[in-house]
């Protein structure tokens, strides 16, 4: 019950869950909103109207509803693994939205026309040149997913229905000090678990806007 190794070892699972929550739904995002944008028409309201579908399924209500369902049934590392991919398949949504707005703005310029005189497909149109032009807003937007499903993550742990112990998570480790007791006299089980989620989810979000700066051909002007 070491706090400062659990401290550490939370971190890494509860960053790794964020991780590959946001490369499964980045990825998503990307095709979803890069073909929907590029193509339009009746392709585009087809995936539009499925992302407001994922869009409105409420997150912390379908883990619980799916946890209380599965209950014993499967083994802490694949409950881990199942709240990786059910956060990444339902946090896609918000990113795809603004992929295929970037998109739409690109594909009007004269790199665009005059790859497809080139005849160039329309795939590689869409993710060799229009996607480099919209990397820093993927960025920036997966940094921020990024720290939102630590959060939530952190929030399953902490009502119960997350990782549960032994394995130490920053949510279940303020979920065993929710304890007026603990909170008054013990409060170094709280304080350096919120400390250290607090610090690494605004860390996370000055990452993206230092890559973004970097990456943005224009900062320099600015």
């Amino acid at each position: 019950r070491d706090v400062c190794r659990r401290l550490i070892v939370g971190g890494r699972m509860t960053m790794t869950v964020g991780a590959i929550a946001v490369i499964i739904s980045t990825f998503i995002g990307v095709i979803v909103g890069g073909v929907s944008g590029y193509k339009g028409g009746k392709l585009d309201n087809l995936l539009m109207r499925l992302t407001e579908i994922v869009y409105s399924i409420p997150f912390l209500t379908f883990c619980i509803i799916l946890s209380r369902i599965l209950g014993n049934s499967i083994s802490e590392l694949q409950r881990i693994i199942l709240i990786m991919f059910i956060l990444g398949f339902l946090s896609w949504p918000g990113i795809a939205r603004l992929v295929r707005g970037s998109v739409l703005a690109e594909r009007e310029q004269e790199f665009v026309t005059a790859a497809k005189a080139l005849g160039v497909k329309e795939f590689g149109i869409i993710f060799r040149h229009i996607l480099p032009n919209i990397i820093t807003v993927i960025i920036v937007n997966a940094t921020l997913d990024f720290a939102t499903c630590m959060l939530t993550e952190s929030s399953l742990s902490f009502i119960g229905f997350g990782v549960s112990e032994p394995n130490a998570t920053w949510g279940n480790m303020l979920n065993g000090a929710q304890n007026g007791q603990v909170i008054e006299n013990y409060w170094w089980r709280w304080v350096f678990p919120s400390l250290a989620l607090g610090i690494c989810t605004i860390s996370i979000n000055c990452v993206g806007d230092g890559l973004r700066d970097a990456i943005d051909p224009k900062s320099k002007e600015r």
